[in-house]
């Protein structure tokens, strides 16, 4: 007998592959618009942008002012090779609008911000055989919004994968009759698998009546298997605010909320408020100039102030910012004092000591003093005069009819004192308690860099050889640089323990004629000298 092999195959069948389902790609999207004012007053513009691209109003403008915009802390705009074109940019939030305006007095209003909008339903399928068309008569209206509706935009293939599609459409406008011209055309890709609503703003730009026509492009489906079919759901009749806001800086910011849950919170970094500087000096010593960078004054050398004013720009300056302050009207003192009330020789002396170039502690160089604030809130009038004036170490003093600043800056004396002109009660001598001063003084300032509060210590070993760790915190007003924090700590240090003696005594009328508050005065004292060294022939 013969033995046969017999060969086969058998088992379950295969298993089919499991149906692809596309990702639902498409979500109804809002936006929302914000308004926020910036400034009382004619800013410079926007710290990173160029003044070129400012005047201008260019699209460079535009894209660098972006680094300037902080939503939720981080910029807007990261980078960009060539602010020029929006395709070199690198944004971290995308479909972000933004539109400044820097306070001037005849600057146009922002486009694009509502102030009112009337609603009406349409609610029929556009078919590419059969466009949708509605007429505007209202001649108020500055735009009109248009809506549309997909209740599903999907393809079910033979395989039973489940895909997504592409509709194309446009928006066109005919004024007055005059014939129909494309305003938007949009492709609508992805897959939905329920109702996907999308918003188009068409500004009116001509003549009324308006015809507003939505035409689909793409061919309608013949197949139950392929959903595209979308409807006009309504339009908007909106009139747009036409306010202006002169003298006032503000913004205009159009965001997703696809990129955003919530109304983000915005900061701004700026140029700040333009004010007068200095003009022309007295015989031909030049004009004082304004570095970009720092906003500090540049004056000429051996520059004569001849009491003339210049035009008004940006600038760090502690004295021309005080002076501003004490003189405008808008949202300052100038009501109540003008240039004739004011010593202006004494801000420009001020102003001269408060930009000269010292060590900033980092190996570089930057002006004595540079004010860079933002008051938000109404403040007693004297206490706001104090703290611009303690920027650059100053006080404010009224006197004769006039205001004028003195400044604790190296000077000469202005009167000696001797037992032949003081009473005959002497000078009398008081030293202040240990317990007032500081070996350590920690001083809070603004961080541009980090855009919050940073802190600098400021130390003196050889003194807390002598008393101790004894520390001051300190907040310094109007403070964004590293270097000016630590000078203000080490000014504090040395005046409280180089400074540590108060004299008083009386004297007659003709030396209170000459001194001031701020005043260098030279005491001689035989009592404390040894010897007598002055008097009266």
């Amino acid at each position: 007998m013969t033995d046969k092999n017999i060969r086969g195959s058998g088992g379950a069948p295969p298993t089919p592959p499991t149906p692809y389902r596309a990702p639902d790609t498409l979500n109804s999207r809002q936006f929302a618009t914000i308004q926020d004012l910036i400034s009382e007053g004619e800013i410079e513009g926007f710290a990173t942008a160029s003044k070129e691209g400012r005047t201008k109003g260019t699209t460079a403008y535009n894209n660098a002012a972006l680094k300037d915009v902080f939503l939720n802390e981080t910029p807007i705009l990261k980078s960009t090779a060539n602010s020029a074109s929006p395709a070199d940019a690198d944004f971290n939030f995308q479909s972000v609008g933004f539109t400044p305006r820097f306070g001037t007095a005849n600057q146009t209003s922002i486009p694009g911000i509502v102030s009112s909008e009337s609603t009406t339903a349409v609610g029929v399928t556009v078919s590419s055989s059969s466009a949708v068309t509605r007429q505007i008569t209202n001649t108020n209206v500055d735009a009109i919004k248009v809506t549309i509706t997909f209740p599903q935009l999907q393809e079910a293939k033979d395989n039973g994968d489940l895909v997504g599609s592409s509709v194309s459409l446009k928006i066109q406008v005919q004024y007055n009759s005059g014939g129909y011209s494309d305003v938007i055309s949009d492709t609508i890709t992805g897959r939905t698998a329920d109702a996907y609503q999308k918003e188009y703003r068409v500004n009116v730009t001509g003549a009324f009546p308006v015809d507003i026509r939505v035409v689909r492009v793409t061919a309608d489906s013949t197949s139950s298997s392929l959903i595209d079919a979308f409807t006009w759901t309504s339009f908007g009749e909106i009139v747009d605010d036409a306010q202006t806001y002169p003298n006032s800086a503000y913004t205009s910011l159009r965001i997703d909320s696809e990129q955003f849950s919530s109304i983000p919170k915005r900061a701004f970094r700026i140029r700040g408020v333009k004010v007068r500087i200095p003009g022309a000096g007295a015989s031909g010593s030049g004009t004082p100039s304004i570095d970009n960078a720092t906003g500090r004054i540049v004056y000429p050398a051996n520059y004569i102030f001849n009491g003339t004013m210049g035009a008004a720009v940006w600038c760090s300056c502690p004295a021309m910012i005080l002076l501003d302050l004490l003189t405008t009207e808008r949202y300052g003192f100038g009501t109540h004092i003008t240039d004739a009330n004011l010593d202006l020789f004494s801000f420009v002396a001020a102003s001269k000591y408060a930009n000269e170039l010292v060590s900033d502690g980092q190996g570089g160089q930057e002006a004595r003093f540079s004010c860079n604030v933002n008051i938000q809130s109404s403040k007693e009038a004297f206490d706001l005069i104090k703290d611009l004036a303690t920027v650059m170490r100053c006080i404010a003093i009224w006197s004769a009819g006039s205001i004028t600043i003195t400044q604790d800056r190296p000077t000469d004396s202005s009167y000696l004192f001797s037992l032949a002109n003081i009473t005959s009660e002497g000078f009398n001598y008081t030293g202040s308690s240990l317990k007032q001063r500081h070996s350590v003084v920690s001083v809070s300032y603004f961080n541009m860099d980090s855009r919050e509060m940073d802190f600098e210590i400021v130390e003196d070993t050889a003194l807390q050889s002598k008393i101790g760790i004894v520390k001051k915190d300190v907040k310094a007003f109007a403070c964004t640089s590293r270097g000016q924090a630590q000078r203000l700590g080490k000014a504090i240090i040395f005046s409280e323990n180089q400074e540590s003696e108060v004299v008083n005594f009386s004297t007659s009328m003709d030396a209170g004629a000459i001194v001031r508050p701020g005043s260098v005065i030279t005491i001689n004292d035989p009592v404390r000298g040894g010897a007598r060294r002055s008097g009266r022939v």
